[in-house]
């Protein structure tokens, strides 16, 4: 019984708490430069945080013991209402880490592609028990006067059984929340359109995502669609002067089997030659954006668990005994 109480005393203490935050710390920082999005999935990290709820939860159990009995003691004075809030305290921390276990064990995130018109069914993407449809109507980049962005906004439909059930507007800061499903404003693209002549002779209008190839019918020759920049300026090289497009250009590559032969810019609908007789344009783009799309089972204990922990340090913090004037102040 011995062994088994020094088991459980260093398990439950301050001391081993603090050690496994600190390896929990540098785990994250290290697992967050390596696997930024499949570390708090790994069986490491789950491990740290299991470790860290164990002695959570035995320092709670512990409090709770102390708290019943100086409520049998003395059931109003301050300090079991210090204590209290110090046992609240530790449950809100304890309910925090088992939303965070929660997640690490059964959380989901995926990102998504989506052009407008373009939809996506939610049940296909992650294992939810609500199905809905999510459609992108808009994306659009609003700008400063200075040409700089000011905000990315995907305007979404959001449809169940193939009927229109809310729309909304997801930007940076303010994500989409349905169903226990959160939609954030992650990142866009451009899709770059382009009309040549296929190998069988037709006149054909394409998109195509930047560092993507096209080979035009008639040639050996075949056209690497490297980069839409939307105000160009030549002193930026492959950079954009801004994202506003005041000046935009498609910069492409040509290349005949491995031979790289040149790199050039082109407006749109500017004819641009690839070989004799050969000649594509491009026409036009297209933005698409990227949202990052999770869901969290564990984000309700999350957040009853912030709630509790507030109310533990408020009603620590107010009971706590003031500092007693010493007798020979007083006397003065």
């Amino acid at each position: 019984m011995e062994y088994v109480r020094r088991i459980y005393k260093f398990i439950s203490s301050m001391k081993t708490g603090l050690i496994v935050l600190v390896l929990i710390g540098v785990a994250s920082a290290i697992g967050s430069a390596l696997l930024p999005r499949t570390f708090y999935q790994t069986p490491v990290f789950k491990l740290l945080l299991f470790l860290l709820l164990l002695n959570m939860f035995l320092c709670t159990s512990n409090r709770i013991r102390l708290t019943v009995r100086l409520l049998l003691a003395a059931p109003t004075s301050k300090a079991w209402y210090r204590n209290l809030g110090i046992l609240l305290l530790h449950l809100g921390i304890v309910l925090i880490l088992i939303g965070g276990l929660m997640y690490s064990v059964y959380g989901q995130n995926e990102r998504i592609h989506l052009s407008a018109g373009e939809q996506v069914d939610m049940q296909r993407v992650l294992d939810i028990e609500h199905p809905f449809t999510l459609q992108l109507d808009e994306f659009r980049i609003e700008f400063n006067e200075d040409g700089s962005p000011s905000q990315y906004i995907s305007e979404v439909t959001i449809l169940e059984e193939g009927q229109e059930v809310n729309q909304v507007a997801i930007s940076v800061n303010h994500p989409l929340n349905y169903m226990g499903v959160k939609a954030y404003q992650y990142s866009f693209g451009y899709m770059i359109t382009a009309e040549y002549v296929a190998e069988n002779g037709e006149e054909k209008s394409d998109s195509f995502l930047e560092g993507t190839w096209l080979q035009p019918g008639g040639t050996e020759r075949k056209v690497k669609i490297y980069k839409y920049i939307p105000n160009f300026d030549p002193a930026y090289g492959m950079k954009t002067l801004t994202l506003r497009p005041d000046n935009p250009r498609v910069i492409f590559s040509v290349y005949e089997g491995d031979k790289f032969l040149g790199v050039g810019t082109a407006r749109f609908n500017e004819l641009v030659s690839i070989d004799d007789n050969i000649n594509i344009a491009f026409t036009g783009v297209e933005p698409y954006t990227v949202l990052e799309v999770k869901h969290d089972p564990g984000l309700p204990l999350v957040l009853t668990g912030g709630i509790t922990l507030m109310l533990g340090v408020c009603l620590a913090l107010l009971t706590t005994p003031g500092k007693k004037t010493p007798k020979s102040e007083l006397q003065q």
